[in-house]
């Protein structure tokens, strides 16, 4: 009989076993989904939570096409965000990239699927090709 091998295969065991219960001692397992340690929320909730934090105005993105060369200005506090196509920024002020915390300026092109920031009335977004934007806020279309 090989000592060695037998020797080795309780020593792997041990281990594991040691292992195992280091990790129920430091809480690696204990958590029950749904408790206070590993909560879970529904949709309604965070919705309800969502619209008791905005006071009831709880806005939401809304698709719009835009053609080559149509410019969409937007009002001071409306997002943006470029979901399919290409456009590049337009206004003097230019849109403030939330994702990446830059200030894209005019003519700089919008990334996709980053959401955007109008500082200020009149900033905006020209496409230069047809372009699907969400778009939350006050816009018009030129």
């Amino acid at each position: 009989m090989n000592y060695k091998k037998l020797f080795l295969s309780i020593c792997s065991i041990l281990i594991g076993v040691f292992i195992f219960k280091v990790g129920m001692e430091v809480g690696a397992a204990t958590s029950e989904p749904g408790s206070a340690s590993d909560p879970l929320i529904t949709q309604s909730y965070l919705e309800k939570r969502l619209e008791d934090f905005t006071g009831g105005s709880s806005q939401s993105f809304k698709k719009v096409s835009l053609k080559k060369g149509n410019i969409l200005t937007a009002d001071e506090g409306t997002e943006l965000l470029l979901y399919s196509g290409n456009a590049n920024i337009a206004g003097s002020k230019g849109l403030i990239n939330t994702s990446s915390g830059e200030l894209f300026q005019n003519g700089y092109t919008m990334v996709k699927y980053n959401n955007f920031l109008s500082p200020t009335d009149g900033s905006g977004i020209k496409a230069t090709t047809s372009a699907t934007i969400f778009v939350k806020g006050s816009y018009s279309i030129n």
